[in-house]
This record gives structure tokens, C-alpha cells and sequence, in this order.
């Protein structure tokens, strides 16, 4: 498998979860909301960091400036996504706030999820090799299976970069 390939598999089973969650919110049947939400915080999640550093990484040393670009975008909406999981980790699942920043959510992972596969992995392929997207494939997978053991500490780690005020510019000028 290519790293397409397993990013593709991962996007279908993301918009899978997302559908049964939607679905049982409106049946107002919140039984099995808990257990979906867990698997998408961990799928998500380690998708996620695992992402960004193999697939993401080397696409920005190696992508040339539009790779670079892609990839830095695709890091904040990341970041983005996990934010949302850990402020949906802290709200009641029957509650109105948490069926509006679930269907938030969805609309970001739907929009990078679109972007990835049609502008990313057309600029990836340019850089990567057939025996690279394998390669790299294999990487993305150990690396998840590691993140889904610390799925928590994951998420605290975006809380608390989230939380610290920037104050300088990237020239180090106060603002």
C-alpha cells in the first residue's frame, strides 16, 4: 500500500463515523454516541500527528514552495481538528453545543480531507517515488498504532500550545 492508499482508507472511515454519529443525534438516541466518538477522537487524532510527520515533513523539505505551503496548511488544520476533539472531549454529548461542534468539526475535516486528495497528493507525487509512498505508508501506520495509545496527552499538547498568547511577530517585535 501507498500512502495515498492509507490516507484514503483512513479518510472513508472518518466520514463513516461522522455519518453514524449524525445519524444517532438525529434519532436523539445518544447511547452510542460515546463509543463513535472516542474511535473518531483516536482515529483522527493519530492520524493526524502521525501525518505531519511523515507525509507532511518531508513534503515541506522536499515539495518545493508549493509543497511547503500545502503542508503548513494542512498542519494548522490539523490543529484546527484537534482543538475542536479536545473542547468535544469537555461538552455533554446531548447537548446543543456539542451537535454544533460536531457538525463543525465535520465541515473541517471534510474541506482538508477534500483539499489533501485533490491538491496534496497531486504536489506529494511529484516528490515522492512509488517505493517512498510505500515506505512511507508503513511509517504512518506504526506511528498511529503508537498515538492511539496517547491519544490524551496528544490533544492536551494542542490545548496548551492554543492557550500560550504569541507575543512576538516572526521578525521577534513585540506585538
Amino acid at each position: 500500500m501507498t500512502i495515498y492508499e492509507v490516507l484514503k482508507r483512513d479518510h472513508r472511515h472518518v466520514e463513516h463515523l461522522f455519518k453514524r454519529i449524525a445519524k444517532a443525534l438525529d434519532k436523539k438516541d445518544f447511547s452510542e454516541v460515546p463509543e463513535l466518538f472516542d474511535e473518531l477522537k483516536t482515529e483522527l487524532t493519530a492520524h493526524s500527528k502521525a501525518e505531519q510527520e511523515v507525509f507532511y515533513q518531508p513534503l515541506k523539505v522536499l515539495g518545493g514552495e508549493d509543497g511547503k505551503g500545502l503542508s503548513w496548511e494542512g498542519d494548522e488544520e490539523h490543529h484546527v481538528i484537534r482543538l475542536l476533539l479536545g473542547e468535544l472531549s469537555r461538552v455533554p454529548f446531548h447537548s446543543e453545543e456539542w451537535s454544533a461542534k460536531i457538525k463543525v468539526l465535520n465541515e473541517v475535516v471534510d474541506h482538508h480531507v477534500e483539499e489533501e486528495e485533490e491538491e496534496i497528493f497531486k504536489q506529494a507525487r511529484k516528490v515522492f517515488s512509488e517505493d517512498d509512498a510505500e515506505k512511507i505508508a508503513e511509517d504512518m501506520e506504526s506511528l498511529k498504532s503508537a498515538y492511539k495509545m496517547e491519544i490524551d496527552a496528544a490533544l492536551q499538547e494542542d490545548l496548551e500550545i492554543f492557550s500560550r498568547p504569541i507575543s512576538h511577530n516572526s521578525y521577534g517585535a513585540s506585538l
